[in-house]
């Protein structure tokens, strides 16, 4: 009776096992792409001819790797014409906001230098933006998962009487929580009933047996 008892419980320490093994090959963390999503604002403390607009933006990675860009960039930078001059210190401050993904700090605020020159003309001179604290990197943590990412804005150059985008590199992964197998979990059920059967009619056998 004993030898019958201790392989059942065998058996059940293999049935046990194996669901393990599955569970953590089948429903173990997988490492997924990041999708970053939010809107801008900001304002010249240069020369009074740059002006900005922000915009709201979404952006996903793909291997890792994404942009912030076409009509997800950052905001449109306008330079318009004006008394010709040269300066050389100027700031550009611009926040980002994050609305996803969740779990982070709401904001980041990116100070650019700018520098050049101011033209009564339309296409003469220019200004260049340059951007100092970056490329941030940012770590999350929710209930979909957790993982880092960061972004590295373009510097650009812009001509008196015209426009560009601020566009940005993004990089990043995240990790997603595991999720119980289908398949795990029904072979964990059908060995718990296999045993939980063969135990009752051992019992049954001891009872009879008593009987008699």
């Amino acid at each position: 009776m004993k030898s019958r008892i201790t392989t059942l419980l065998k058996s059940l320490s293999i049935v046990l096992a194996l669901a393990g093994v599955l569970a953590f090959a089948q429903g173990q963390a997988r490492a997924d792409e990041v999708t970053v999503s939010g809107f801008t604002t900001g304002a010249s403390e240069g020369p009074p001819e740059l002006s900005f607009v922000g915009n709201n933006f979404t952006g996903t990675t793909f291997l890792g790797v994404g942009s912030l860009s076409g009509s997800n960039h950052l905001g449109t930078l306008f330079l318009s014409t004006g008394p010709g001059r040269k300066f050389e210190f100027g700031d550009f401050r611009m926040t980002v906001t994050f609305t996803s993904p969740t779990g982070i700090h709401g904001s980041t605020k990116y100070i650019s230098k700018v520098s050049g020159t101011v033209s009564p003309d339309i296409n003469q001179g220019g200004v260049t933006i340059h951007f100092f604290n970056q490329p941030d990197l940012f770590i999350f943590d929710n209930s979909s998962g957790s993982g880092t990412f960061s972004i590295q804005l373009a510097d650009v150059f812009l001509q008196s009487g015209q426009s560009v985008n601020l566009t940005a590199g993004l990089t990043g992964r995240m990790t997603t929580q595991p999720v119980p197998e289908p398949a795990t979990l029904l072979l964990l059920g059908s060995g718990l009933t296999g045993i939980a059967a063969q135990v009752r009619r051992v019992r049954n056998k001891r009872k009879q047996a008593e009987a008699s």
